[in-house]
């Protein structure tokens, strides 16, 4: 029971982190200046889509019954969240 209280927190974050992304992708997101740079406009509209995606996933895996089956959620939300950290940290070349 502790696994599903600990992954629907972990899926409502998502879920919010989506929310957040979508909503700033044209104007500031942290120190960035979205509204001058369509590639960072882009990143964030498609890691909010793919982070909704998981969400969604999650919630179908969560109540599934198999616990291991959350570790599919943890493991594509990380790697999404690890690409967009490379791809808005790149240098502009």
């Amino acid at each position: 029971m502790a696994i599903k209280i600990v992954m629907i927190i972990f899926i409502l974050l998502l879920l919010l982190t989506s929310w957040y992304m979508w909503h700033r992708r044209n104007g500031h997101f942290l120190i960035y200046d979205i509204g001058g740079d369509p590639r960072l406009s882009n990143i964030l509209k498609w890691t909010s889509v793919a982070l909704l995606a998981e969400s969604i996933l999650g919630i179908i895996l969560l109540f599934m019954g198999n616990k291991y089956l959350n570790l599919i959620t943890l493991f594509l939300a990380s790697l999404t969240i690890l690409a967009f950290g490379l791809s808005i940290t790149q240098n502009k070349e």
